[in-house]
């Protein structure tokens, strides 16, 4: 494969050479939230670090015994409540990608009977905390655990494998900040997930945008590989192409620029700015696009990350990642954003 990988600003030739962060091996702590009359038991990993849409650690030394017993596990996929009403879809996007294990999709409250099992991985919504200088930021993550037996007797040892970042529309936000700020720290963790299965909207999340993101996991981790840190990276053969093809935005990234304040006027010469085909779509019709069989379509996901945010494009044609840039304390969609895929394109034209 003909790429550049980035990391930090300093370009590299090989893709495999990024900046390593991972092994997060914690005890596992045992939360509880109720969906209706159920009581469901999840696991909360206290902390995390994914600056990547998707992130996975497996060549770090404290994983890759892990990790080989990972690919003896069937991987447990729990979804948003509201999602099994498209379970049939999920099931098309998963099974179209995933092959590093067997799997199943089950529900939030089905997980308390698989819990204490190695012969299990597990796929759910999660939060963690990241302070950056004075600022204290909560981040949403979709994480791929592991668990084993804890030196500690009844206890057992959660591993992160691989996390994607889930970008929360502005009320979800406004709902997480009330819960923190109204409970103790437990009772925090227990409302916060239920809010997270029950209610919370995730703007880049839909069968097919998964579909992505599992395929770049479920590639990481069957190569031994770790993708981390502010993950930057552009294809040299694919992303050129879109200089005569259609590059496919989600309508949400069109609703969130116009919402943000305007920022001040900056003239942007013509030869600079975007000029190649765009299509504004609903998530429901990428959907459709993406998880054709003859799928050949590539497309933006825009994902914003408490002050930071990542742009990324994908190609459906095998679900690859074509290019990635990290913006660290610059959260805001923008066409900057749109006219610095141009700057790459002619970078390596």
């Amino acid at each position: 494969m003909n790429v550049f990988c980035y990391c930090n600003r300093k370009f590299q030739n090989n893709c495999q050479k990024i900046l390593i962060i991972g092994g997060y091996n914690q005890t596992l702590n045992i939360m509880l939230f109720k969906k209706r009359n159920l009581v469901i038991y999840l696991m909360m990993l206290p902390g995390l670090s994914a600056l990547a849409q998707t992130s996975y650690f497996g060549n770090t030394a404290t994983n890759i015994e892990k990790i080989e017993k990972f690919k003896k596990t069937t991987t447990l996929f729990t979804l948003p409540y509201s999602g099994y009403k498209e379970i049939e879809k999920y099931n098309e996007a998963i099974k179209k990608v995933w092959t590093i294990t067997p799997y199943k999709i089950i529900k939030p409250e089905e997980l308390a009977t698989y819990q204490r099992s190695t012969d299990y991985s597990f796929f759910y919504l999660d939060s963690y905390r990241e302070q950056i200088d004075t600022i204290n930021n909560l981040n949403l993550v979709y994480g791929l655990k592991v668990i084993s037996q804890s030196i500690k007797p009844d206890n057992m040892e959660e591993t992160t494998l691989a996390t994607i970042t889930l970008f929360p529309d502005a009320l979800t936000n406004l709902q997480m900040t009330f819960i923190e700020q109204s409970n103790t720290k437990k009772a925090a963790r227990s409302k916060l997930l239920s809010l997270l299965y029950n209610q919370a909207v995730f703007f880049n999340w839909s069968p097919g945008f998964l579909s992505g993101y599992l395929k770049q996991i479920n590639d990481g981790l069957l190569s031994n590989q770790t993708r981390g840190l502010d993950y930057s990276f552009y294809n040299t053969k694919r992303l050129p192409k879109l200089i005569n093809e259609t590059l496919y935005v989600p309508e949400y990234v069109r609703e969130v620029f116009s919402s943000q304040t305007a920022p001040s006027a900056q003239e942007t010469p013509a030869e600079e700015q975007y000029r190649y085909k765009l299509k504004f779509v609903s998530n429901e019709i990428l959907d459709s696009l993406i998880l054709n069989k003859d799928s050949n379509i590539k497309y933006l996901v825009y994902t914003k990350r408490s002050n930071d945010k990542i742009i990324s494009i994908y190609d459906s044609t095998d679900g690859l990642l074509i290019y990635q840039i990290f913006s660290f304390q610059s959260p805001n969609f923008s066409m900057s954003d749109l006219n610095n895929i141009k700057k790459t394109i002619k970078l390596i034209q």
